[in-house]
């Protein structure tokens, strides 16, 4: 896995797994929070393809090292967004600013994926049960939701509290 630190963002590039460097890691995140002023750094996922098991063990050890400082996921990629919806992956020390979902287009049957974020295309809210978003095409085209609103964004409505700013 490649670790880039600019200022106070890290983005990591390629495969979270057993043979990631954990050294690396944890250096670049160092060295974030050595260049944040307030203490909060941004984690940018978005160029890892996939993470397996061992990969996200080593990932959740290696962030709860890091007690004084704030995360802030951004562009997070569908792996790691499902990561977040079945276990405790977030800490009161975590939040999540923008996500990649994935939209179908009915117009051509294609597939594309978007930036969305959190509070913005997002809203904030404690259910997604009745949840539609309709998002245009880089051609203009209507795009519909391709995965289940409720399942998707639970990590959001399980942290309501968290993603209002109301948590401690």
């Amino acid at each position: 896995m490649e670790v880039v630190v600019n200022n106070s963002s890290v983005e990591f590039s390629g495969l979270l797994n057993e043979e990631s460097s954990i050294e690396k890691i944890k250096k670049g995140l160092e060295q974030a929070f050595a260049n944040s002023k307030d203490k909060i750094i941004r984690l940018d996922f978005s160029k890892v393809k996939r993470a397996n098991s061992c990969g996200i063990l080593a990932w959740y050890k290696i962030l709860d090292e890091f007690k004084d400082g704030k995360c802030i996921y951004i562009n997070v990629p569908r792996w790691l967004v499902e990561q977040f919806n079945i276990s405790d992956f977030l800490s009161e020390r975590t939040l999540v600013e923008s996500i990649q979902a994935n939209f179908y287009c009915p117009s051509n049957d294609t597939h594309e994926t978007l930036l969305l974020t959190l509070g913005k295309e997002i809203p904030i809210q404690e259910s997604y049960d009745d949840f539609n978003l309709v998002m245009k095409s880089k051609d203009g085209l209507d795009l519909e939701i391709d995965f289940e609103p409720n399942e998707y964004f639970y990590f959001i409505s399980s942290n309501i509290k968290r993603f209002k700013g109301e948590a401690a």
